[in-house]
C-alpha cells in the first residue's frame, strides 16, 4: 500500500534585474546588454571567459571564491583596451559585415 501526502514547495530563483559597469557605473539600458536601441548596436561581448578560481576541489564539493567583472562598451573600448594594448597586448581591429 502506498500512502501519500500533498505538500507544497516554495521555489526561490535568482533573476537578473538590473546590470552596470564596474569601472564608471553606467547602467545597461536592458539586461544582460548593452544596447540604446532595438537596431543599435554597442554591446560588449565575453566570447572568451576568463576567471580566477581560488579555494578547495573536493570530488564531492566544491568551495571558494571567483571574480566577474561587468564592463560597458565606452569603458572597454577607452579604458580596457588602451591598458591592454600598453601591457603589450596585440588587438586586431576587424570590420564585419552580415
Amino acid at each position: 500500500m502506498r500512502r501519500y501526502e500533498k505538500t507544497k514547495e516554495v521555489v526561490e530563483r535568482e533573476s537578473l534585474v538590473e546590470m552596470s559597469c564596474d569601472l564608471c557605473g553606467t547602467k545597461a539600458s536592458r539586461v544582460c546588454e548593452w544596447g540604446d536601441g532595438w537596431y543599435d548596436t554597442n554591446e560588449t561581448e565575453v566570447s572568451v571567459t576568463i576567471k580566477h578560481r581560488e579555494g578547495c576541489n573536493y570530488p564531492e564539493c566544491k568551495m571558494g571564491t571567483e571574480r566577474e567583472v561587468d564592463i560597458c562598451p565606452a569603458c572597454f573600448k577607452n579604458k580596457l583596451i588602451p591598458w591592454l594594448i600598453s601591457q603589450g597586448a596585440k588587438i586586431e581591429e576587424k570590420d564585419y559585415d552580415s
